[in-house]
């Protein structure tokens, strides 16, 4: 069934938009701060993660001045941010020091589903750069929002954690290996935390300004149809 627009009264993107930028700027303190006391940046950097990711549920799933696309791509981000803090925690959390064992089924099921997991956010950021950027680009520039140069580092990044990944489940880990999958999926995390943050507040709360109705719902439904949810790897329990 076609969405029909809210009314009104339920549009108000300025409370949740305060509350990103409430979240960039804890993130940008707490490592800020990690660096002036000879903290881990790392570590700063998985308490962020997991705020944001605390912040994103509470918002619950009814974000009503969302476009119809705008929800479908909140609930990816959301998504893909769920996977990113489990695999951070994963390789500078509490378990850093274990290597993951292929050898065991746990783990060996969590990088095979890491790896299709990466796969599909190596697609979702195609979508937003091929297609959406494409819809975006003329009235986003009117707007003066520039693309996030990020955007084209997360493919090569979350491709390279793909491969090591793979490497791991095809030979096995050893401590460069190891080490290799943290720094790479270390970088990945950092580029991703960002980008989403900025796709949220540049992007998803205001295609309303930026695509009419029926292109809006048309590449809502594309978008659906071609893409299955992304798999949430390394899911840490509540």
């Amino acid at each position: 069934m076609r969405r029909t627009k809210n009314s009104p009264a339920s549009f108000q993107p300025w409370g949740t938009m305060r509350l990103y930028m409430k979240m960039t700027m804890k993130a940008k303190a707490a490592v800020y701060l990690a660096s002036r006391s000879g903290t881990c940046c790392t570590v700063a950097l998985l308490h962020c993660s997991k705020f944001i990711l605390h912040c994103m549920k509470g918002r619950g799933s009814t974000m009503p001045f969302l476009t119809e696309l705008g929800e479908v791509l909140h609930e990816e981000h959301f998504r893909i941010l769920s996977l990113i803090c489990g695999l951070e925690n994963r390789v500078i959390g509490a378990e850093r020091g274990r290597p993951i064992d292929p050898r065991d089924e746990d783990e060996k099921e969590h990088l095979q589903e890491l790896i299709v997991s990466l796969g599909q956010i190596i697609d979702h950021n195609a979508f937003e750069e091929a297609v959406l950027s494409a819809h975006l680009c003329a009235r986003r520039r009117r707007a003066g929002v520039a693309p996030d140069p990020r955007a084209r580092d997360i493919g090569p990044l979350a491709r390279r954690v793909r491969g090591i990944a793979a490497r791991i489940l095809e030979d096995g880990i050893d401590a460069g290996r190891w080490a290799e999958f943290q720094r790479a999926a270390t970088d990945l995390v950092a580029e991703m935390m960002a980008h989403l943050q900025k796709e949220e507040l540049t992007v998803v709360q205001r295609l309303r300004a930026f695509l009419d109705t029926d292109t809006d719902h048309r590449l809502a439904l594309r978008h659906r149809a071609e893409r299955p949810r992304i798999k949430i790897a390394f899911q840490q329990a509540a």
